[in-house]
């Protein structure tokens, strides 16, 4: 992906996830937010553009990151988000690092890995990242953007699976399909993981 290209993607998931409330928990009250979390955010989309798992709407108008769990197996998965971790390790100082990880180890005690396991062990399809840009909100971007994901995982029988700290996200999920399946939370930080899941049909 070109620089500029990248630059619009980035834009957009800056705009839309600094209103999501586990990317505000886990930045708040640092000084260079928006610059972190845009490095965060440009590491990310670069390191899965690689391996395909980055579907675009033209000119930065929505993003859909997300990968299928027999092509990016586990250890595979932990390189990806190695190397989309570069860019702000190179240029957050180690306070800022040490507050990120601290409030990201926080976050993670409610993401239950692989809870889907005890609903389909098989092959799953994996979603982390849909935006969309808010001029768009009731054109059908986000279904022109959703829907080719959902039409393939229905053709191979995959279930998709999600998590969102947003409860606003969970309606519009249920929508397309998707069953909230669990939801946790901590008495440590005021955030709750939705587990969310489309079956395979």
């Amino acid at each position: 992906m070109k620089e500029i290209e990248l630059k619009k993607y980035v834009n957009l998931m800056a705009t839309r996830f600094l209103e999501d409330p586990g990317v505000i928990f886990q930045i708040k009250d640092l000084k260079r937010a928006d610059f972190l979390f845009s490095l965060q955010a440009a590491g990310q989309i670069q390191a899965f553009s690689e391996y395909n798992a980055v579907h675009l709407l033209d000119d930065g108008q929505g993003l859909l990151i997300g990968y299928s769990s027999k092509e990016l197996p586990e250890p595979l998965l932990l390189e990806i988000m190695q190397q989309s971790s570069v860019k702000l390790l190179e240029h957050a100082t180690e306070g800022e690092l040490l507050l990120m990880q601290s409030r990201a180890i926080l976050e993670n005690e409610i993401i239950p890995q692989n809870w889907h396991i005890k609903y389909f062990d098989g092959e799953v399809f994996h979603l982390l990242v849909v935006a969309i840009d808010k001029s768009l909100k009731g054109t059908g971007a986000f279904r022109k953007l959703l829907m080719p994901l959902i039409l393939s995982c229905e053709k191979e029988k995959i279930p998709i699976v999600l998590e969102t700290f947003n409860p606003d996200n969970v309606p519009i999920y249920e929508h397309f399909g998707f069953q909230l399946m669990e939801s946790h939370t901590s008495d440590k930080i005021d955030l709750t993981c939705y587990c969310m899941m489309r079956e395979g049909l």
